[in-house]
């Protein structure tokens, strides 16, 4: 209930002061776990693409934002859950595979903080190693963080990126890193438009 009523009034913020239109909704599965793998620009990016996207979704956030007992508590109830950033964090690893077995959807910014430009940082490869061990597509999200008032910010889905040839038996990690290459290209190829 909280989430619908707050989901209104931020969809109702960005129409008008952001303009904020997407492109490829259609390619986000209406159903089963799915990770939206997006890059981060912004403070206003979670909302964004929460906005955007045509499925209810958690969002991996760094620990320090649940710090705040008031917006922590916000956060959480609009389902959102924190991360340990720089070290394993097993504890959000089991929640979002959590997520992902329950069919949810899942919000992760895997370059891990916010970046202006594609190639200022590599994106962590856990995040692929994840969906192989819970077989659910990633889908590349990329928004073109025009957040000035009236600027016409877009929020584009890219198509689903299966890795179902490592289901049985894992990548080294190599051939994780380049996984995770080739998924920074799949979420930057948007930015030219």
């Amino acid at each position: 209930m909280f989430y619908n009523i707050a989901r209104v009034v931020v969809v109702l913020f960005y129409k008008i002061a952001f303009f904020i239109t997407s492109v490829g909704r259609e390619n986000v599965p209406a159903e089963g776990g799915v990770l939206l793998c997006s890059n981060h620009c912004s403070y206003f990016d979670p909302p964004a693409v929460a906005v955007a996207s045509p499925r209810r979704l958690s969002i991996m956030a760094k620990e320090e934002l649940f710090h705040n007992p008031i917006f922590g508590r916000l956060i959480k109830a609009l389902g959102a859950f924190p991360i340990r950033r720089g070290k394993g964090d097993a504890g959000a690893v089991m929640a979002t595979l959590k997520l992902l077995s329950s069919g949810g959807t899942t919000l992760v910014f895997p370059e891990g903080t916010r970046v202006r430009k594609a190639g200022e940082k590599q994106i962590n490869p856990g995040i692929i190693r994840i969906a192989i061990k819970a077989r659910a597509p990633i889908v590349p999200c990329y928004t073109n963080g025009k957040y000035r008032l009236f600027g016409r910010l877009k929020i584009y889905f890219g198509k689903p990126i299966t890795y179902e040839e490592y289901y049985e038996s894992a990548p080294d990690p190599e051939t994780l890193q380049r996984l995770a290459g080739e998924l920074m290209d799949a979420i930057y190829s948007f930015a030219e438009n």
